[in-house]
């Protein structure tokens, strides 16, 4: 009698990667895809993380474009990750798989969907037809990447209303905080005069309840934007571009969103403007 052979699912590990095609994709990456590489590892992050001073190295050149000497070079690929290596320096970044290959035929095709995405996250203006045909969307097809250098004020009423209207709120807090809005001060006359809802103790019990919520929330909205937005578009840690948007989104939240994305989307026109 034959005993059954049991069977077991497939793994990243069951998958022989040949040493032979391993190594004709590593020099073709290199060869022909690095700025792909450099959209892929911005877009999907690594571990370790970028570092901020990479954001200031691709800042070159006019046209957003970057030398090709500043690009990332693969040094790894396997079923769950592919490795690269920043110039100048000996640290290695992993850009995790999501999920893990199904097999090592799935590379190529995993790595131009990839690069699609990074493409159109990262505003890449692009020839028509080089966005995932078969090579890939190579590097020679690329004409401009947004990086935000600038930051764009609020606008005129509803931003302006909005980002003057919780500042005022964080003066009030503080003026409540140290003491200041007391029966008979000059902040309490000013409320009574305005004939807010619940007087001065309304006035004060409302300012320190939202308080934690309010800070919890703006902080959230900064980190997000931080993320999303100023480490994607190579806004470089600690400028004063950076700076004035931290500071804009921590009092205002989302309307600085709102005015981020315009900037990047008049940035990707002049991209398209200047093919």
């Amino acid at each position: 009698m034959t005993t059954p052979t049991q069977t077991h699912p497939k793994t990243a590990e069951d998958d022989p990667i040949p040493p032979a095609q391993k190594a004709r994709t590593i020099a073709h990456m290199n060869a022909d895809h690095r700025a792909d590489m450099r959209h892929i590892l911005l877009n999907y992050g690594a571990v370790p993380p970028v570092p901020a001073s990479y954001y200031g190295l691709i800042k070159d050149g006019g046209d957003g474009s970057v030398n090709d000497a500043k690009n990332p070079l693969m040094t790894d690929i396997d079923l769950t990750s592919v490795t690269l290596q920043l110039p100048g320096s000996a640290l290695l970044h992993r850009v995790v798989f999501e999920p893990p290959l199904a097999g090592w035929a799935e590379r190529r095709g995993r790595l131009v969907e990839m690069t699609r995405v990074a493409r159109e996250a990262l505003g890449v203006v692009a020839e028509d037809g080089d966005a995932g045909g078969d090579h890939g969307a190579g590097a020679g097809g690329e004409k401009a990447v947004v990086v935000v250098n600038e930051y764009m004020a609020p606008r005129v009423p509803l931003d302006l209303a909005i980002f003057v209207g919780i500042l005022a709120y964080y003066l009030s807090f503080g003026l409540v905080w140290m003491g200041y809005v007391t029966p008979g001060s000059l902040t309490a006359q000013v409320v009574e005069a305005v004939r807010f809802p619940g007087g001065v103790e309304g006035f004060v019990w409302l300012v320190e309840t939202i308080f934690v919520p309010v800070v919890v929330l703006h902080v959230f909205e900064t980190w997000l934007l931080e993320r999303t937005k100023l480490q994607k578009f190579g806004v470089k840690r600690g400028s004063a571009v950076w700076w004035m948007w931290v500071v804009s989104v921590f009092i205002e939240g989302a309307m600085a969103f709102k005015r981020f994305d315009i900037v990047v989307e008049k940035l990707k026109g002049k991209g398209k403007k200047g093919q």
